[in-house]
C-alpha cells in the first residue's frame, strides 16, 4: 500500500508540472494567478521553454515512479535527475507557491538516496 502511495506521489508531482505549465491561461487569469507560467524572472517571456521543460519533468517523474513501483534498479538515479530538472524549472519560474514542489523534490531525492 505504501509503495502504491509513493508511486502516486511521483506521478502526481510530475503531472502537476505538466498541468501548471501546459494549461492556456487568459490574460485576466494570469494577472490573478500567484505565478506566471509564461514568464520567468531568469529568461523573460519563455512559455515554450517552460512547457517543454515541464513535459520532460513530467515524463521523468512518471517513469521514475514506475521504476520505483517495479523495484527497478535505475529508479533512484532517474529520480535524482527528475528532481534536479524540476528544481531548476521551479526556481527559474519562482513563486512562493512552488515551495511545496521544492519540498516534494527534497523528499523524493532523500528516498532515492536511501536506496542507492
Amino acid at each position: 500500500m505504501l509503495r502504491f502511495l509513493i508511486v502516486a506521489l511521483f506521478v502526481g508531482h510530475g503531472l502537476v508540472h505538466g498541468i501548471m505549465f501546459g494549461l492556456t491561461y487568459s490574460p485576466q487569469a494570469v494577472a490573478e494567478l500567484p505565478f506566471n507560467p509564461s514568464r520567468s524572472w531568469l529568461f523573460g517571456e519563455a512559455r515554450t521553454f517552460g512547457f517543454a521543460s515541464a513535459l520532460v519533468v513530467t515524463v521523468a517523474f512518471i517513469v521514475a515512479g514506475a521504476g520505483y513501483g517495479w523495484r527497478a534498479g535505475w529508479w533512484p538515479q532517474l529520480t535524482i535527475v527528475a528532481a534536479a530538472l524540476s528544481t531548476a524549472l521551479l526556481l527559474a519560474y519562482f513563486s512562493k507557491w512552488w515551495t511545496i514542489g521544492l519540498l516534494i523534490n527534497i523528499g523524493l531525492v532523500a528516498l532515492a538516496l536511501r536506496d542507492l
